[in-house]
């Protein structure tokens, strides 16, 4: 029994008549008559009462109508599906990111053209550790991931990096804080005040490049707690807990109680990266890096 045949049986089930149907069909009508007597033979019953012009279904026939339709409709849908896939209209996406690249005006904005344009695609957003994310997109939990330099020595050689975006650090700093009158600050100021920072491990992301900053400033920072997403931090700032650096594209989370800084002394810059598969087999996959690359300057306007 084969698809083919519940076609035949289908098309003759509408149609109540054997020549129509086999027009419809495309074949002969003595050859649709015998397809239905082998698919009889094998169900061991009658589908249909044949008189001498017209036929009509049996209560076996009526009741095999139903599922045959059924499975027609699932094989053509799962057909759909796999040509979808091959051409990246369907399937599902894993994207890692870091909390701070949904600031980064861009990048909510592809995500949701690509949405529009492509309705049979998932795509589902896991914020997570940069670490985690590189491993997950390793292991193939993840298929991309978006990641804050600095990143970590040694990446893995089956992965890939370029860059989403960049952007201006900037301090930030309880609107009550004696710098926040200033229209900049000079890092070096901030060296007596304590420091929020991100949960990143030596030597990666945020955390990493705060360090870096204020030891090349000339002190380092007091660091009094450290917290794993953007908006606890800023809140934690508001509530006068301390000052930290952040991504100038933070400005657009307006909490009431902090202010953005830019810096005097120093040109920091950070940069948001994406982390791929080299060889990645996925069609879907790689249309959507295909947009992220072409929508996705390398450095975002001052």
């Amino acid at each position: 029994m084969d698809f083919r045949q519940f076609r035949y049986f289908v098309t003759t089930a509408e149609e109540l008549h054997f020549a129509r149907a086999a027009e419809r069909l495309g074949i002969a009508q003595p050859a649709l008559s015998q397809q239905i007597k082998v698919l009889e033979n094998q169900l061991g019953a009658r589908l249909f009462y044949r008189a001498k012009r017209r036929i009509e279904l049996t209560d076996t026939g009526a009741a095999f109508l139903e599922e045959a339709r059924a499975t027609l409709e699932r094989a053509e849908k799962a057909v759909r599906v796999a040509r979808d896939t091959a051409r990246g209209e369907a399937g599902s996406i894993d994207i890692g990111i870091v909390g701070s690249v949904m600031y980064e005006p861009r990048f909510p904005h592809l995500l949701k053209n690509y949405r529009k344009a492509h309705p049979n695609v998932q795509l589902s957003l896991h914020e997570m550790p940069i670490l985690a994310q590189i491993e997950a997109v390793q292991s193939q939990h993840l298929d991309i991931g978006i990641i804050r330099e600095p990143i970590p020595p040694g990446m893995p050689e089956e992965l890939e990096l370029f860059t989403l975006s960049t952007q201006r650090l900037v301090a930030v700093l309880p609107l009550d804080h004696r710098l926040a009158i200033q229209d900049s600050v000079e890092l070096a100021q901030l060296a007596d005040d304590p420091f929020l920072a991100f949960l990143d491990p030596s030597g990666v992301g945020m955390g990493q490049a705060l360090l870096d900053l204020c030891r090349h400033a000339g002190f380092e920072p007091k660091i009094t707690q450290k917290v794993a997403e953007i908006a606890t931090l800023i809140s934690l700032v508001a509530a006068g807990f301390g000052v930290s650096l952040v991504a100038d594209i933070v400005r657009h989370l307006q909490l009431p109680g902090v202010c953005y800084l830019p810096l005097a002394d120093i040109e920091a810059r950070s940069n948001l990266i994406v982390v791929q598969r080299r060889f990645e087999r996925s069609a879907t996959v790689r249309g959507l890096l295909e947009e992220i690359r072409g929508a996705s300057p390398s450095s975002s306007p001052d």
